[in-house]
């Protein structure tokens, strides 16, 4: 059986971010879908980006996985 965690709704404010990764559409082996977003802080004197937030999506469908970002305008 698979746990799920269910939130209807939240927002999370996060400050000093020096990174944004996002990965792949990738199988989920279980039928679905899943792409990883990694949100990265300020990095230590001895180590690379400090990892702040990994957030895993999935869905049965790979295009509602997809990501669109506004028309950018200068």
């Amino acid at each position: 059986m698979r746990s799920a965690v269910t939130q209807v709704s939240s927002k999370l404010e996060i400050t000093d971010v020096r990174d944004v990764q996002v990965g792949e559409v990738v199988d989920d082996g279980e039928g679905g879908f899943i792409r990883a977003l990694k949100i990265f802080g300020e990095p230590s004197a001895s180590a690379g980006p400090a990892l702040i937030l990994e957030v895993h999506i999935q869905s049965d469908t790979r295009a509602d996985l997809d990501i669109t970002t506004p028309t950018l305008s200068f």
